[in-house]
């Protein structure tokens, strides 16, 4: 598959290599991104049908994940600005006729924003054909009015879903949840962070305990679980078990065999469990088994220590529901690796086995890239959330993005340097509560980004819990800026953004 790209010179560059084809039902297919002129050539290995997806400049997101629509293979290049626009307004226009029909009432702003995008859609067809610099410009233009038109239109959704909520429980039942850090002097951004939670999120998790094959410390933890019990908080323990790249510690390459490092994680989940038995309402057993690392496993491999870790907790404590938690859960990483597990089939394989798992964490690391998600927008939320209810179990969704503030250039953060170039330049502006009329003042795009997230995660029913994951900036960490306080010990405006989120719905 071959796109045309005018001016491609004026682009980031790094932006094509976010570049992903997906099939019918949107599982991203292997493939080689590569640049020749002005042309972004897709090879695959086979010739099916597909959707180009990646990272694009938008006025109202600023970096934001576009998509055309479904494409054959053909020998012609296709104008890829043109096919983003018709894409972006296929998929506002379809999500709009889909909630339409089950009861949205769509603002006056959406059809206005709409009805230019159409317009100017039309105005690339006509174009397409005469002046090529007309298309482009007709394209973006057509791009920017879809995209405009899904944030009312988004908003109106969320209002509705949660106005519908509240007249079946007066309050909402969601946990809202914030990650303790594991720093020793843990407690005074704990503090600060309470009124935004009923939940805390405490994770002993393994390569952060047991640095080598015989030390554990669990010290800070023992604190943690007493705090929240003092302050009336539930409590979603874990990760337990992370094999996520930048979770492998060195011993674990020494182990003999595979065997020796399943026994290894079971045995640890075994004694973690066993010491807080009782005090945490979720154990979150297991993240990352589904993307690629050091240890170079099979899928069935992946699977079996999964199924290990799960019976060991379901042996040590058989009645607090377990989930295992899935990474990347776009799963754009099968475009750039076809060794690696499709995240939905593994958790429904884990389902069907009945091994008492309660229900499926997503980690939603969105604006960072590579080694989390890429960023994304309102609807893309929404399908994904849709996508993952088709299990059958309740999801909690573990939120992380980048609410990079002015005051973060400072940041020494070697992979700040890496994912900065995703993050829109800081302008002042307002988000306007969907649901209450009020408004809260941020002073950073993403911020206000994370915050409808957020709301979008609690108008869908199916979603049971939400945690922020990161909860300060003090010391480096693999996904920089993310933190609720920033590394100066100032708070973002995202933590009064929950803050108010709780005081409204929360418990």
């Amino acid at each position: 598959m071959t796109f045309h790209v005018p001016k491609i010179d004026q682009y980031d560059p790094r932006i094509w290599n976010t570049a992903y084809v997906t099939g019918i039902e949107g599982v991203p297919w292997e493939g080689r991104t590569s640049v020749q002129g002005d042309m972004l050539v897709i090879d695959r290995p086979i010739d099916e049908s597909g959707r180009l997806s990646l990272v694009w400049p938008t006025a109202e997101f600023g970096m934001c994940t576009l998509s055309t629509a479904s494409l054959r293979c053909d020998d012609q290049p296709y104008l890829l600005p043109l096919e983003l626009a018709r894409g972006t307004l296929h998929r506002v226009r379809g999500r709009a006729a889909d909630w339409q029909r089950v009861g949205l009432k769509v603002p006056e702003s959406f059809l206005s924003s709409i009805t230019i995008a159409t317009d100017r859609f039309v105005d690339a067809l006509i174009a397409r054909e005469t002046s090529i610099e007309d298309c482009e410009a007709f394209s973006l233009e057509s791009i920017a009015a879809s995209m405009q038109a899904q944030r009312p239109m988004c908003r109106a959704f969320i209002s509705q879903s949660i106005q519908f909520r509240l007249q079946q429980e007066k309050q909402l039942s969601t946990l809202l949840a914030i990650q303790l850090d594991p720093r020793v002097d843990w407690l005074e951004d704990a503090v600060r962070s309470l009124p935004a939670m009923n939940t805390a999120i405490i994770a002993p998790t393994w390569h952060l305990v047991q640095a080598d094959e015989k030390s554990v410390s669990l010290d800070v933890f023992d604190q943690q679980f007493r705090w929240a019990s003092q302050e009336g908080l539930r409590v979603i323990a874990g990760p337990l078990v992370s094999l996520q790249p930048w979770a492998i510690q060195h011993w674990m390459s020494l182990l003999k065999d595979f065997d020796s490092i399943c026994k290894a994680a079971s045995a640890y989940v075994t004694s973690v469990v066993s010491r807080y038995r009782g005090q945490a309402s979720i154990w979150n057993v297991a993240t990352g088994l589904n993307v690629p690392n050091e240890l170079g496993l099979s899928d069935e491999q992946h699977l079996k220590i999964a199924v290990d870790v799960i019976q060991a907790v379901r042996k040590a404590d058989p009645r607090t529901p377990v989930i295992i938690t899935i990474d990347m859960p776009w799963s754009e990483y099968l475009g750039q690796s076809g060794q690696a597990i499709n995240p939905f089939p593994f958790a429904d394989a884990l389902i069907r086995a009945e091994l008492g798992l309660s229900g499926i964490g997503l980690e939603l690391n969105t604006n960072y890239w590579p080694g989390g998600s890429l960023p994304r927008d309102l609807i893309d939320v929404s399908d994904l959330i849709d996508h993952w209810s088709m299990l059958g179990v309740p999801l909690v969704a573990l939120v992380n993005g980048s609410v990079y503030n002015s005051s973060d250039t400072g940041s020494t953060s070697k992979a700040s340097e890496v994912h900065r170039w995703i993050v829109p330049s800081e302008t002042p502006l307002n988000f306007n509560d969907a649901s209450k009329g009020s408004t809260l003042h941020t002073n950073s795009p993403l911020a206000m980004n994370q915050i409808e997230i957020i709301q979008m995660l609690l108008a869908k029913q199916n979603v049971h819990a939400i945690g922020w994951t990161q909860i300060a900036d003090r010391e480096p960490h693999r996904f920089p800026n993310g933190g609720l306080i920033d590394r100066d010990g100032k708070a973002r405006p995202v933590l009064e953004g929950l803050t108010q989120i709780r005081k409204r719905y929360g418990q």
